[in-house]
């Protein structure tokens, strides 16, 4: 009897979900699925390694090499043939943080959660954020809260530190691709603040409230090297 597909974990739906050749094909469209979409993302667009990005999508690193395989092949289809591109469908799911791990057998949360501070606001660049408020969490209550400044190393390090310090969530407005890819190779989940005040960030993510990952971006400052696709 053949395995059940397990569904993948999915940050977001594409910005734009159809592409057409200026010229007009007789081929039919391909069909990319969106957990092959999510891999492209993560592994092309993110720049994670093919480790972290199945951490992120709850599924097995022979899955994603699978995914990716197909997924490159259909691109590749796509811009040598000139065919047109519809990404649809999928056995995937939007459950974006994953938080089973942290929970006890009542479902209440139990872990460490950081937030980037800038003031009493959650700071915007995890490379330029010196100044972390640690929230240590037993059965969904604030048990013990301490403020941090880290001075002594760099960004690069960064991950490293917060992961010494038993961290298992940051939250952050913005961050770039390098650091990410770090945090996630720490097992450190990854929280956009919504811009919310510090306050208000970690009340929301106690009620189940702020789920969305952090969008990675590009840092001019922020080195990425080191990291493949591998």
């Amino acid at each position: 009897m053949a395995r059940p597909i397990k569904e993948r974990s999915i940050a977001n739906m594409p910005s734009c979900s159809t592409f057409l050749p200026m010229l007009e094909s007789p081929l039919e469209p391909i069909i990319l699925r969106l957990d092959e979409f999510e891999v492209i993302r993560n592994c092309d667009y993110l720049r994670l390694s093919q480790d972290n990005c199945a951490k992120i999508m709850n599924v097995s690193r022979t899955t994603v090499q699978r995914l990716y395989a197909d997924a490159r092949m259909k691109l590749a289809d796509v811009i040598v043939n000139g065919r047109s591109l519809e990404i649809e469908g999928g056995m995937v799911n939007f459950d974006q943080i994953r938080s089973d791990g942290f929970k006890n057998e009542k479902g209440e949360l139990n872990m460490k959660l950081a937030i980037g501070l800038d003031g009493e606001q959650v700071s915007n660049h995890f490379g330029h954020c010196n100044d972390f408020r640690i929230f240590e969490i037993i059965d969904n209550k604030i048990m013990n809260q301490n403020d941090i400044h880290e001075d002594t190393q760099t960004h690069h390090l960064r991950p490293k530190f917060l992961k010494d310090l038993g961290v298992d969530v940051l939250i952050m407005n913005g961050i770039g691709k390098g650091a990410y890819n770090r945090l996630i190779d720490l097992n450190i989940n990854c929280v956009f603040a919504e811009n919310k005040s510090v306050d208000e960030a970690v009340s929301s993510y106690l009620n189940h409230m702020l789920t969305q990952p952090i969008e990675a971006h590009e840092c001019s400052n922020c080195s990425s090297e080191g990291h493949t696709h591998g």
